[in-house]
């Protein structure tokens, strides 16, 4: 926030161009003033050094209440009224005697350093002032930056705000929004055509800082840190760099702190929706139990009771397999709600995988277990982990390979061990996957673009899947090669790591 002292006087030249009559006035009259006290001090009978510190003085005063152009001014006239009235020979400007232009020479310099440094302390004193004014209003800017309104247009209020405390006649912000796009705001009471200076695009554009004293402008990217977040100009004003960097870096402040707002706010409305989606699923998966439970009982007594034909037998078969079937997978669903709402825990033991992933295959129905192959490695050596958590996982994965491959093509079921990593793939003929949905294919209720044209779902399956990959200390990944989809789980343990 410092003010150079060449700074100050050009503020100073500044006022004079702009008020030359006042400031003539002030040195007209200081001479006439110092050529009647000189012709007093002549009439009153007062010798040379009496005189000149007369002078002197009506110097330094002229100097502090006008600058150091009055007060040369005045030096070099009480100089010549010395030699006029003071020195031989009288009433002529000359001098004859060695000791008088020693006096009138010491007179002169010590004139012109007094001025000098009287000038430098009124600039001293003028620049505590200009500092203490600009602490202050950047004092005032940050407080009214914290009462922003993040509800309406923050960058109008910013804008407004800049306005107001800076004396700007115009301002002019473009931010670069979270999303990418940008929002070009222009707070001003001048002609919108009157922008000679460049729009605030193009000063984030060309991030480069710029100040115009003659045409009163600055230019400044706003930053957070070396990041750049958008541009300002400001029009109109009396120009400090200083200043208006302080400006733009509470500007940045407040944009940063807004965006932090949003996103928390954003974050916990999501968060609220999960909730409230996890709630709806374990209500429903509750509410199915019951009756499915009740049907289950029922069939299973009409089987025990066994005084039913063969068709009504075969037909109550298929409604004892279905609804088994059916809660299943309501089971399947309350375990991926639970899941959901909470963080895993993982309850590590020794797995052997090949058997957990049999016995998966084998819990599915006849038709979809032909279509299921598994490939086995040479040798698997066990692994930690927990089998209940991969057990979904697994069932996760061949639901949702089964849901979307074409219907009847085999779905491969690989396992795999390295020496760093375990991993399961399941690979399935299907509709081809963009690469751009491939990185989102594990988030939290994303199905896809063609999800509405395929089978129902809850978007959850495949995130709880990275949730217990993650929780094992492993990742997911998602594969696409024509129309052949791949989806692996892969586990940070190897035969290199497990035999230690």
């Amino acid at each position: 926030m410092n003010l150079s002292i060449a700074k100050l006087e050009h503020a100073v030249a500044r006022r004079i161009t702009h008020a030359p009559a006042v400031e003539i006035g002030f040195t007209a009259v200081s001479i006439i003033l110092t050529i009647l006290v000189a012709f007093a001090a002549f009439a009153a009978h007062l010798n040379l050094a009496s005189a000149a510190s007369i002078l002197l003085l009506l110097t330094v005063i002229a100097s502090i209440h006008g600058g150091v152009v009055q007060g040369t001014a005045v030096s070099v006239i009480a100089a010549g009224c010395l030699d006029f009235l003071f020195t031989t020979p009288l009433f002529k400007f000359s001098v004859h005697s060695r000791e008088n232009w020693v006096a009138l020479s010491t007179f002169e310099v010590t004139a012109l350093l007094v001025s000098r440094l009287s000038w430098k302390e009124r600039l001293h004193v003028q620049e505590e002032e200009y500092q203490r004014k600009a602490i202050g209003k950047l004092y005032q800017l940050s407080n009214a930056i914290l009462l922003v309104d993040e509800r309406s247009s923050d960058m109008e209020q910013l804008g407004a705000l800049v306005r107001e405390f800076f004396a700007v006649r115009r301002v002019d912000l473009w931010v670069v929004r979270d999303v990418g796009q940008g929002s070009n705001v222009a707070v001003s009471n001048v002609a919108e055509g009157n922008q000679g200076s460049g729009s605030a695009f193009e000063v984030f554009a060309g991030g480069l800082d710029a100040d115009s004293v003659e045409e009163g402008w600055s230019k400044r990217v706003l930053r957070m840190g070396t990041s750049p977040l958008g541009g300002m100009v400001l029009q109109g004003w009396e120009v400090d760099p200083a200043l208006a960097d302080a400006a733009a870096s509470l500007i940045a402040v407040a944009i940063e702190r807004t965006r932090s707002a949003q996103k928390k706010n954003r974050a916990e409305a999501a968060r609220n929706t999960e909730q409230l989606r996890t709630a709806v699923l374990d209500a429903l998966a509750h509410s199915f139990k019951t009756p499915l439970t009740a049907i289950q009982t029922a069939s299973s007594g009409l089987l025990a009771i066994g005084k039913l034909g063969e068709s009504q037998n075969e037909l109550v078969e298929i409604i004892d397999e279905e609804v088994g079937r059916l809660a299943n997978l309501t089971t399947r669903l309350l375990q991926t709600a639970a899941l959901d709402a909470r963080e895993i825990r993982v309850r590590f033991s020794k797995i052997h995988l090949l058997p957990l992933v049999e016995s998966v295959v084998g819990d599915q129905p006849d038709d979809n277990k032909q279509r299921i192959r598994i490939v086995r490695p040479e040798s698997l050596e066990g692994i930690q982990g927990d089998a209940q958590l991969l057990r979904l996982a697994l069932e996760q994965l061949i639901d949702n390979a089964l849901k979307y491959s074409t219907v009847g093509t085999e779905i491969e079921l690989r396992v795999d061990q390295d020496e760093a990593h375990t991993s399961i793939t399941i690979s399935n003929d299907g509709e081809p996957i963009r690469a751009e949905e491939l990185g989102r294919i594990f988030e939290r209720y994303y199905r896809g673009a063609q999800a509405g044209k395929g089978p129902t779902g809850t978007g959850l399956g495949l995130s709880i899947v990275r949730k217990i990959a993650e929780a094992h200390g492993g990742d997911t990944t998602a594969s696409c090669q024509t129309n052949r989809i791949s989806m692996s789980i892969s586990l940070p343990q190897g035969k290199k790591s497990i035999h230690g």
